[in-house]
């Protein structure tokens, strides 16, 4: 070989040097991908999650998934979700809505067919190979590379469903003091890692009925074992700050929430559990709940349909 080859082949060994020296955490533990749900109406989401996701994931590379369009017509015949919903423990944990019966719009029906059909694409995969899914409007925060690679490692050996940004409520049962927690109920679907059992066992459960990640905790996310993790400190009363947030601004939602519509004239509403009246009551949350900033109600509005909402986010 001429000094140039040998010149060439060390600046190419140098470079997988520093590339395997800098490889992200995200990279060596989301073997089984990563997809950010997106309507194609909104490339200015995409690129703002593009800008924040070449800091955080690295190496690590993403897809752009479809996001259903709720109004279609093959959307609306789908078996997999169900529009009538009751909203009785979503108002036990937020004083803003009212319990009882609601139907859901067309943008919550977009985005749990979105989620579903993520779930069915991770349900193929190996069982211990961990799949990120991403709603468009998901900040990875500066520290989301470091505060990964630390966590990770502390989760419990069955998880399998693994929030990185979620609006919980409830009594945190921690594993890990101030780091790794079971939420007790949480609003948000805009970033968590899953493995094919959990995704498998939702797919059991289906039809999703009304909005995605309020059918989730309603159903105490169906048996899946179910962790959170943040980083300690800062945050709602310095209980930790998740490792990515919504970055909602106000008018800028795609799904109107059904749950702040009335109730269904004529149906009676089931009486609120006593644990979710207590854990709420004269509060818009409990102990250690918090809200992802720039959405006091932490529900997630970005991932599907095809109708914007008027209602603000209000901050925290």
């Amino acid at each position: 070989p001429t000094h140039a080859d040998r010149s060439n082949d060390a600046r190419r060994l140098e470079r997988r040097v520093q590339e395997s020296s800098t490889k992200s955490a995200a990279s060596e533990i989301f073997t089984g991908g990563v997809a950010v749900v997106n309507l194609r109406r909104r490339p200015d989401r995409l690129r703002r999650f593009a800008a924040s996701a070449a800091r955080a994931l690295g190496s690590r590379a993403w897809s752009r998934f479809e996001a259903v369009d709720g109004a279609a017509a093959d959307a609306r015949a789908d078996g997999a979700f169900e529009a009538r919903w009751d909203a009785t423990r979503n108002a036990a944990h937020d004083r803003h809505i009212r319990p009882g019966p609601r139907r859901a719009t067309d943008g919550e029906r977009g985005c749990a067919l979105s989620h579903v059909a993520l779930w069915r694409r991770v349900a193929a995969l190996d069982d211990a190979a961990w799949f990120l899914v991403c709603e468009d409007d998901c900040a990875f925060r500066d520290f989301f590379d470091d505060e990964l690679r630390r966590a990770w490692p502390l989760l419990p050996p069955g998880a399998d469903l693994v929030y990185l940004g979620l609006s919980d409520r409830g009594e945190r049962t921690y594993d890990v003091a101030g780091r790794v927690f079971a939420p007790a109920y949480g609003f948000g679907t805009h970033c968590y890692a899953i493995r094919a059992p959990a995704a498998r066992r939702l797919l059991e459960h289906l039809p999703v009925a009304g909005p995605v990640d309020v059918w989730l905790a309603d159903n105490a996310w169906f048996g899946a074992t179910v962790r959170c993790v943040v980083k300690p400190g800062g945050g709602w009363e310095n209980t930790g700050r998740f490792l990515c947030q919504q970055d909602a601004k106000p008018g800028d939602a795609d799904v109107r929430q059904s749950s702040r519509d009335a109730p269904l004239a004529g149906d009676a509403a089931p009486p609120a559990r006593v644990d979710d009246v207590a854990r709420c009551a004269g509060s818009r949350c409990a102990p250690g709940a918090q809200a992802a900033p720039g959405n006091r109600f932490g529900r997630s509005t970005t991932c599907g349909g095809s109708e914007s909402s008027s209602i603000p986010s209000i901050a925290n």
